[in-house]
């Protein structure tokens, strides 16, 4: 059966993990061009704002010094609104979940995030669903 084949079916898993990410500066703000290294918020927002205007952006701010094992949170657009994924440590692996949220939400999950490492509400995020 060839890769292309209309009898190869795509299937999905939850049960994906990374390897953790080590962060050498208190904030690194990262998109398609580039990495930015201890940002302010203003540099956040910004970035967001890209994000928000633009389909094909994507925003993801890494914490050095995380204190509720979420290590970063990253966001782009979809036809429902904006994703927003948490990288979340356990266990040297990290682990992706995410949720559909209004701009207005997304902005405060990041600054949230930005002030103090952590994301309410993390019960309501789903695993996110890779292609094997």
């Amino acid at each position: 059966m060839s890769l292309f084949s209309p009898k190869s079916k795509k299937t999905t898993t939850t049960d994906i993990t990374f390897g953790t990410v080590t962060c050498l500066s208190p904030t690194v703000l990262g998109s398609q061009n580039g990495e930015l290294h201890n940002v302010s918020w203003d540099q956040v927002e910004d970035g967001l704002e890209d994000v928000f205007d633009d389909c094909d952006q994507f925003l993801v701010l890494t914490l050095q010094d995380i204190r509720h094992n979420i290590r970063y949170v990253q966001a782009t657009q979809c036809d429902d609104g904006i994703v927003v994924q948490l990288g979340i440590e356990e266990n040297n692996a990290t682990r992706l979940v995410e949720k559909i949220c209004s701009q207005q939400e997304c902005i405060e999950i990041f600054k949230e995030f930005y002030g103090s490492s952590f994301v309410k509400n993390v019960q309501e995020y789903t695993p996110v669903k890779f292609f094997v």
